[in-house]
């Protein structure tokens, strides 16, 4: 259960100086956070509250009739150790400048806050002359808060779904390094030529399906399609399959979404370019970083950077002609990095 912590309550009426004449309804909302996108969150949300619930929300404090601020600190809890920070709320009637309400509201993620904004900034604007609680009440049968509540939330649903539909377009650079290797022409002894380190891209497409099973971690399982032989030449009519995983842990911001992984990948049919038998590893492993920001809906566009290699090195055909046809195959070490611009959609809201 939520814990609710009231650092202090004061409130100050004047009764006489609303007596003959209506409210102000005009708020000017200020804060500060030791986190920047932690203000920009709660700016956001707390302008939304106060345009639900009617207020005219002015751009300066002299414009307005009262001043709504929070400042956003780090806090510890030694009965809830998952309690990082704290929003501490203030509510002051400007033509005096009386503050009339002061608490303070505990919370672990930034994301926790969805769940609370409304009732955080209706607990300080209840007490401003003309607002009562069965205002509140009113306007949350009516939908108008309800609606605010719901469209902040949805902010945030985007990074909060059980499961993820993913495809991308991939741009793996396939680096092939030889260090000793040489070949020589139709018989010994014939002059030796040293074999050049090679670097080739090729397009690829990636499609899979992502289970966030914990907030801060999910499995991704996928399938990805490289044209090209991935030696020499991209020749749509050579292509190669395999599978994979990737392990996320994730990390998120207000309007971003990190997932650094690691990736483990099974080849399942590699390009007619290398030896049949054993000229392509079975797996490679590596791990990269999925940056997502919002799309349309639960949807997230993302960039894609990693890196793959493998124990065991490549056994390319040998494609030097007839000048240097020996050895059948030349053995290289192999390394990936890959690049790839993507989109994926949630289903199955976890809040």
């Amino acid at each position: 259960m939520k814990k609710l912590i009231f650092l202090s309550i004061l409130v100050i009426f004047s009764v006489s100086s609303f007596a003959f004449e209506l409210p102000n309804r005009s708020i000017f909302i200020e804060g500060s956070a030791s986190v920047s996108a932690h203000r920009t969150f709660f700016m956001t949300n707390f302008r939304m509250e106060a345009s639900a619930m009617g207020f005219t929300v002015a751009s300066t404090r002299a414009e307005a009739g009262y001043t709504f601020r929070f400042d956003v600190q780090p806090y510890s809890d030694e009965y809830d150790p998952s309690i990082r920070f704290i929003v501490l709320i203030t509510l002051t009637y400007n033509e005096t400048d009386q503050e009339m309400v002061s608490f303070g509201w505990p919370f672990a993620e930034i994301d926790d806050m969805y769940e609370y904004n409304q009732f955080v900034f209706y607990r300080a604007a209840v007490l401003i002359p003309g607002i009562s609680e069965s205002d509140i009440e009113n306007l949350l049968a009516s939908g108008g808060g309800g609606r605010a509540r719901r469209g902040a939330a949805d902010q945030g649903e985007w990074k909060f779904n059980w499961l993820y539909v993913r495809a991308s377009l991939d741009y793996p650079i396939s680096f092939y390094l030889n260090p000793d290797s040489a070949i020589w022409g139709p018989a010994p002894p014939a002059e030796t030529v040293k074999v050049h380190n090679r670097i080739l891209p090729a397009p690829g497409l990636t499609i899979g399906l992502e289970v966030m099973f914990l907030d801060f971690l999910s499995l991704e399982v996928n399938a990805q399609v490289i044209m090209g032989n991935l030696v020499s030449s991209v020749n749509l009519s050579d292509f190669n399959l395999s599978v994979g995983a990737e392990l996320k842990y994730i990390f998120r911001l207000n309007n971003i979404m990190f997932q650094p992984y690691g990736t483990f990948i099974y080849h399942l049919m590699s390009s007619t370019a290398f030896a049949e038998s054993d000229g392509f590893p079975s797996f490679s492993f590596g791990g990269g970083i999925q940056i997502g920001v919002r799309g349309p809906g639960s949807g997230i566009f993302f960039l894609n950077v990693n890196y793959l290699t493998s124990f065991d090195g490549v056994k390319i055909k040998n494609d030097y002609g007839p000048t240097h046809p020996n050895p059948d195959f030349i053995g290289f070490d192999r390394f990936v990095v890959g690049l790839g611009f993507g989109f994926k959609y949630g289903f199955l809201s976890r809040n």
